[in-house]
């Protein structure tokens, strides 16, 4: 199609809006947003929303820096993304991962010496893990789940305390520990070629799947305690069922998708796709939902 050319202005403006991943970022301004809401102070939207939007441009800035460093994998993993399809320079995605750092960065301080020095330590630790952890055995699916799970508490530090942020805090850190090995799963083939060492490349594909799968089990049960400790009231629970759900279909599409011999010669072929790692995003919003609920019940 001529409008996907890239050579054409209006598909490298996409590509440009498209490179720091808007969705994750939305994500995480949400739940920096989740998190001013489990403040024990009442909620301030000012700073609330400042913090939000420097979370999101600090997370769209590791999102695109990501990218330049993935360039050449994502050829093979993900060409259709906005470098290695062509539609956007490495040059301009430097330019901009540094105008996103710059300005994540430039409006913690504005908020908070705290908000500054966390948003600077966070661009940091996406960098480094963007260069050195990204392929390593598990360390970098733990930074990833950490820098993750910070939104919560970035978010409630701009009411003026933690409050319970640990609750969703702790939730999104198992979430995206899981979800990450999920996707290393489904970025095999790629990561192979590169000569990389995730977890599903040292351990194999079967046992990544089941340390997925032993950590979100290990999510929906702890996930559950708000409810049962009388923290968090029925409308959590309502809310926080369709997750379960979700997680659990995940959880058997992955066994089946690797138990069966057409679907893994598929898989070691390159031609396996990333539903799995979507429908997890959608489970991200679930979540966040179930803890607003939960928050709007607590006394």
């Amino acid at each position: 199609m001529v409008l996907l050319s890239p050579s054409n202005p209006l598909s490298q403006l996409i590509a440009f809006l498209l490179l720091p991943r808007p969705l994750n970022g939305l994500i995480t301004a949400l739940s920096v947003g989740v998190g001013l809401w489990t403040a024990n102070a009442p909620p301030t939207w000012g700073p609330g929303l400042i913090a939000a939007l420097s979370a999101a441009l600090i997370n769209g800035a590791g999102n695109a820096f990501n990218d330049l460093i993935d360039i050449d994998i994502d050829r093979i993993n993900r060409p259709d993304r906005p470098l290695p399809s062509g539609r956007i320079s490495p040059c301009v995605a430097g330019v901009q991962t540094l105008a996103l750092t710059l300005a994540g960065c430039l409006l913690g301080f504005w908020l908070s010496p705290w908000h500054g020095s966390i948003a600077l330590g966070v661009a940091l630790l996406l960098a480094l893990y963007s260069i050195f952890l990204k392929n390593s055995l598990l360390w970098g699916n733990i930074l990833v789940a950490f820098v993750g799970a910070l939104a919560f508490p970035y978010g409630a530090l701009a009411a003026g305390d933690l409050g319970r942020s640990w609750i969703p805090a702790l939730f999104a850190l198992l979430f995206h520990i899981g979800r990450e090995i999920v996707k290393d799963i489904e970025d095999v083939a790629g990561d192979r070629l590169r000569g990389d060492h995730t977890l599903p490349l040292r351990w194999g594909r079967n046992r990544a799947g089941w340390i997925a799968a032993a950590v979100y089990l290990l999510l929906l049960a702890i996930a559950w305690i708000p409810f049962f400790a009388g923290l968090y009231g029925a409308a959590y629970a309502l809310a926080l069922a369709p997750v379960n759900g979700l997680v659990i279909y995940v959880l058997v599409q992955l066994y089946s998708r690797h138990a069966h011999p057409d679907n893994a010669a598929k898989i070691a072929a390159g031609r396996n796709d990333h539903r799995l790692g979507r429908l997890l995003k959608i489970g991200m919003f679930l979540g966040l939902l179930a803890v607003v609920l939960g928050e709007l019940g607590f006394d």
